[in-house]
């Protein structure tokens, strides 16, 4: 069998990444997800088990309103980061 690829897209809409990560010396679990219709969510975890979100995530959303990054926005490219220098 002789195939030939003549050409190829490939286009991501959608991803999900569990990350853990340290704030101000506590440990938090989350799964990120973002997909190119509605954009990012944001889920803290313990375990396997949905929690709500901590205090601070909500001052932060607050601060989101007068123009700073959004924590699902800093956390994917802070991975990316991480994922491009283990490549």
């Amino acid at each position: 069998m002789n195939i030939t690829i003549k050409g190829v897209t490939k286009e991501d809409t959608a991803y999900d990444k569990r990350i853990t990560f340290e704030r101000e010396g506590v440990e938090h679990s989350v799964l990120l997800h973002w997909d190119a219709y509605d954009g990012y969510d944001l889920q803290f975890l313990d375990g396997k088990k949905y929690i709500p979100d901590p205090e601070w995530v909500d001052e932060w959303r607050e601060a989101e309103q007068n123009g700073a990054e959004s924590i699902e926005y800093i956390l994917d490219g802070l991975t990316d980061e991480v994922i491009e220098e283990g490549e």
